[in-house]
């Protein structure tokens, strides 16, 4: 089976080296607009560079990798669709409703898979913590709080996180990762209530770099999620994550800055109160590549679909616009 990669910045290496690593698939071109990026990628793959254009219409490529910035996103699927190619696509799926069902439905119509990297889910702390909760070992969830943030994203192609219309701002890029794992957990959405600062000065722009959301479900859970981009650059660590679950039987509580040890706290002599640490040595990315290879030769169901990626997006565009307005979104009004 062979792999053309579109974008060849940080993700595009890492689905490089995703690929490269997976029996029987073939990374036969990369494209990127930056030759030092393309060289990288093209040597981690064992790969040639080429147009987008000629990996678009390589009649041998079965699946595009789509790795840009995220307003290119419908434009190169739309035609990789065309061209009957399966598609995984990096979060988020776009950067509005509209792109992104153009999207759905010009895959539908051409009978190709789409499937979008929703990678959180398969992140072991995280996938580990589903777990854990659908087997009720705190109870019943009640309440989560989340963190999720690092120093300002300076590696994308033209500084374009900055740019709102390009990336979409902390709440659509980053925080959608948290956004999208909620609703695994909790169901659906009822409202959402967000702020966003500016806070670092060391980039330009007007793009707010740090975002609280306060979300409530339809059934009653709430969650805190806080995504920065804002953290110093002298900060221990560039990048990190945590969380915590509370149920009305116990607690469970991550940190990535401490030695990624999940703790679990409970009242059950049933389940008595243990900390496990977390593999950092396995890899979410090439799992969740796998996994949807696996779904384009069986034919099945992809892991995260447009679908799942259009519910996260619909969560973010309201934490948006709960942040412009200064009132509660209510996910009916986003449409």
């Amino acid at each position: 089976m062979y792999v053309g990669i579109i974008g060849c910045g940080m993700m595009g290496k890492i689905h490089s080296k995703a690929y490269s690593e997976i029996k029987g698939i073939n990374v036969k071109a990369v494209a990127s607009l930056s030759e030092e990026q393309s060289k990288e990628c093209a040597e981690i793959s064992s790969s040639k560079i080429a147009s987008i254009d000629e990996i678009l219409h390589d009649k041998e490529i079965d699946i595009v990798s789509i790795c840009t910035p995220t307003d290119t996103h419908k434009k190169i699927a739309v035609e990789a669709a065309k061209n009957k190619k399966n598609i995984f696509c990096e979060k988020p799926i776009a950067l509005s409703l509209k792109d992104a069902r153009e999207m759905v439905e010009i895959c539908e119509e051409n009978n190709v898979l789409l499937g979008v990297n929703h990678v959180v889910r398969f992140f072991h702390a995280y996938s580990k913590t589903a777990s854990l909760l659908k087997d009720g070992i705190i109870g019943e969830a009640v309440m989560a709080r989340m963190y999720r943030g690092g120093v300002f994203p300076k590696h994308g192609w033209n500084n374009w996180f900055n740019e709102l219309d390009k990336s979409g701002g902390v709440l659509v890029d980053l925080s959608i990762h948290d956004f999208d794992y909620l609703r695994t957990i909790f169901g659906e959405i009822e409202s959402v209530t967000s702020r966003t600062i500016k806070k670092t000065p060391s980039h330009p722009g007007e793009n707010r770099d740090h975002a609280l959301t306060i979300i409530r479900f339809e059934n009653g859970s709430l969650a805190h999620v806080e995504g920065s981009w804002a953290e110093p650059e002298n900060a221990p660590s560039k990048f990190k994550t945590s969380f915590e679950f509370v149920g009305k039987e116990g607690m469970i509580t991550y940190d990535s800055d401490e030695d990624s040890t999940m703790r679990i706290q409970t009242i059950s002599r049933k389940h008595p109160a243990f900390s496990t640490s977390t593999p950092t040595y396995s890899d979410p990315y090439k799992y969740h590549i796998e996994q949807f290879i696996k779904a384009v030769k069986k034919g099945k169901e992809v892991p995260v679909d447009g679908n799942e990626a259009i519910e996260a997006l619909k969560i973010s565009l309201a934490a948006n616009k709960s942040a412009e307005t200064g009132k509660s979104v209510k996910l009916s009004e986003v449409l």
